[in-house]
């Protein structure tokens, strides 16, 4: 905790001190507002588009961009009340980003890097990612209009992105009485249609890292 101490600044800490005071509070605060941007009819309106892409006669590959597509519409109603903008990369550097073999190939045909070939099963490893997304380039993500699911699912609700800073990390990993804990929201509506679009038979799950290792 010593060379934690000594990594974090006195100014960090007090800032982190105040956020911990009121950030369940405001993450509440945060999360209804996310859930009263959504009205009722707005609700069952994408509901039905759901059940109708679910029933849509088309293949797994052409029904994902479609999917992602319905996401980014909610994604647009809680942009307002998440912490998560354009440059804060510290989930791209820090976190495992489990992705299917579909949404690997989703990211090849757009990128053109060709991606690891791994056998059928989960060979993610949770827990605190030891490099970077491959591609987080200059702390923004070069594939946004095509990253995964879980990148697009989960947000965090925090006043000012301070939980998700450097400082508050090395607090975390250290396991720090003074870290404050990260809030999160996640799109679960959406994950059974997820499963049923991604999962078949010898489906692949790893870390997108794994799947595109350093070149």
């Amino acid at each position: 905790m010593d060379s934690v101490n000594s990594s974090v600044s006195d100014s960090m800490m007090q800032r982190l001190a105040e956020l911990k005071a009121d950030n369940h509070a405001q993450a509440r605060a945060q999360l209804a507002a996310i859930e009263a941007a959504m009205s009722a009819e707005w609700k069952a309106a994408m509901h039905a588009r759901m059940m109708n892409l679910s029933k849509e006669a088309s293949s797994a590959r052409s029904k994902l961009p479609k999917l992602y597509s319905l996401m980014e519409e909610v994604g647009d109603l809680r942009a307002p009340h998440v912490s998560c903008k354009a440059g804060c990369s510290a989930c791209c550097r820090t976190i495992p980003v489990e992705i299917s073999d579909l949404e690997a190939r989703h990211i090849a045909a757009a990128t053109g890097r060709v991606p690891a070939t791994l056998s059928a099963g989960r060979h993610t490893v949770m827990g605190h990612a030891e490099r970077p997304c491959p591609f987080l380039i200059d702390n923004q993500c070069s594939i946004y209009e095509h990253r995964p699911y879980n990148c697009r699912s989960l947000a965090v609700v925090d006043r000012d992105a301070l939980a998700c800073s450097d400082e508050n990390t090395a607090l975390t990993r250290a396991k720090d009485p003074r870290a404050v804990p990260v809030t999160m929201t996640k799109m679960q509506a959406f994950d059974p249609l997820y499963q049923e679009v991604v999962v078949r038979k010898g489906t692949v799950w790893a870390d997108i890292r794994q799947f595109f290792p350093p070149q």
